[in-house]
Parts: C-alpha cells; sequence; structure tokens
C-alpha cells in the first residue's frame, strides 16, 4: 500500500523463507518504491514498512524489464511482526525446473487496486483478493509478447469468466492493475487421488499486457531463487533452466 490517506494498493507480494533467511518477493517496479510502501498487519490499523536488503534486476528503463523481479531480504526488527499475521512460502514448496503445461491446473491470487477502498460511512479499509484459474500459453508464441519461455511464462486471463467467491457466481473481471508481484501457483491433478493439494510456486507475476488483456505475464521461480544465490550463500538447488550473472 501506498498513502494511508487514499489508501493506494500498489502491489502484491509472497513471503519465502529458505532456511533462516525469510525474504519478501515482488515485481521490482513495486519493490522501486521500497520505503515508501506499507503491509498491513491486522484490522486494528496496524502496519509496517517493512526493512531489509534489496536485491533487485537493475535497469535504466523498467517498462522493457522482461525479469521485473525483486527480492526483500526481511530484517530482524519487522520479521517478527509480519511473522505474527502472515505465514511464508517453504523452500520445498518453490517449483524450480518446473515445465509449463497448457492447461489449468495453475492459478493467480492478488488484490486489484481497483478492488481496494474504504468502507462506506466507516474508516474500515477492505480489498477483495482475486483468484484465478489459468493456463500458460504455448512457448512459440513468446515473442510477440517480447518475452522468453526460459525467463519468463505467459498466461490467460479470462476478464468475463472470473469467479466471485462471495455470490458465487461467474462475471467479468477486475482490470489487474495492483496484483503485480503475486504468485502463480501449480497444482498437480495427481494430487486429487490422494486428498491432499499442495500448490507448488512457479512464478512471480508482474506485467498485464495492456495491448491484450487475455495475457498476464510473470518471471518463472528459477530467476527469484537465482537472484537470492547470487547475493546470499545459501544451499539450494540450482535451475536448470536459467542462470542469473
Amino acid at each position: 500500500m501506498l498513502n494511508k490517506t487514499s489508501y493506494k494498493a500498489h502491489g502484491t507480494g509472497v513471503f519465502i523463507q529458505i532456511q533462516n533467511h525469510y525474504f519478501l518477493v515482488s515485481a521490482a517496479h513495486v519493490m522501486d518504491k521500497h520505503g515508501e510502501f506499507f503491509i498491513f498487519l491486522s484490522q486494528e490499523k496496524e502496519i509496517i514498512y517493512p526493512g531489509g536488503d534489496t536485491y533487485i534486476n537493475r535497469t535504466e528503463n523498467r517498462e522493457k524489464d522482461e525479469l521485473d523481479i525483486a527480492v526483500l531480504r526481511l530484517d530482524d526488527d519487522c520479521l517478527p511482526h509480519i511473522k505474527r499475521s502472515y505465514s511464508f512460502v517453504q523452500a520445498e514448496d518453490l517449483a524450480i525446473n518446473h515445465i509449463f503445461q497448457p492447461w489449468e491446473y495453475y492459478s493467480f491470487l492478488g488484490f486489484p487496486a481497483s478492488k481496494a477502498k474504504v468502507k462506506y460511512k466507516t474508516d474500515i479499509f477492505g480489498i477483495t483478493m482475486l483468484f484465478h484459474l489459468t493456463a500458460p500459453i504455448g512457448a512459440e508464441y513468446y515473442e510477440e509478447f517480447g518475452r522468453n519461455p526460459y525467463v519468463n511464462v505467459v498466461a490467460t486471463y479470462n476478464k468475463k469468466q472470473v469467479y466471485d467467491g462471495r455470490k458465487g457466481t461467474y462475471g467479468t473481471g477486475p482490470d489487474l492493475y495492483g496484483i503485480s508481484g503475486c504468485g502463480l501457483w501449480f497444482s498437480d491433478p495427481s494430487d486429487l487421488t490422494t486428498g491432499i493439494i499442495k500448490p507448488k510456486l512457479t512464478a512471480i507475476m508482474t506485467d498485464w499486457f495492456t495491448k491484450n488483456k487475455n495475457i498476464i505475464i510473470g518471471t518463472r521461480i528459477d530467476v527469484v531463487t537465482g537472484l537470492i544465490n547470487k547475493f546470499l550463500d545459501i544451499d539450494f538447488p540450482e535451475s536448470r533452466i536459467v542462470r542469473i550473472n
């Protein structure tokens, strides 16, 4: 969030733990505002400006940045407060070396800016989460979106068929401004036989393609772990798909 007077939703992020390191991962254009954005911790108006070291893909032109990814290593001052309100994705749930499949085994969930507002005649701020099933498109189409299948994932957003959990119906969904930094999760259909479904994080979504609003673009989680490995000495498997120098 930015601006405590208007409560503008700035972006989404994913909390990740690898060994004894705790991170907030988001799009780089969201993390460019580090020091300005804050996170809600509770319904009692408790907020925090997260502190720590930022590992970010530096570029002179963020609009042409195909990675658009950043990692904030949370410091000891803010971490206890965040852990009281949020859970962290564990290292074993990061799907590095994932082979994307062209079926709706995937979902993204984030917080659209248009769904964030102060409730009428109250001082209560509310935001509605968007959950949407999606499927990656074929790698042969990535070039027309200026993306690389070894780095990115390009998936569909069927704006006219979005599920509304409150009403239990499908209808027109919101614009996707504000969900930059959300996760793309893979649910293995074979898990249905066990009755235990544990989605794996495959990518961080960074860009809603405005020239084709049925498309949402992300960066593989391999890039995130590669960026972390570049700055920290951690024992974590290397990607066989992409290497960060």
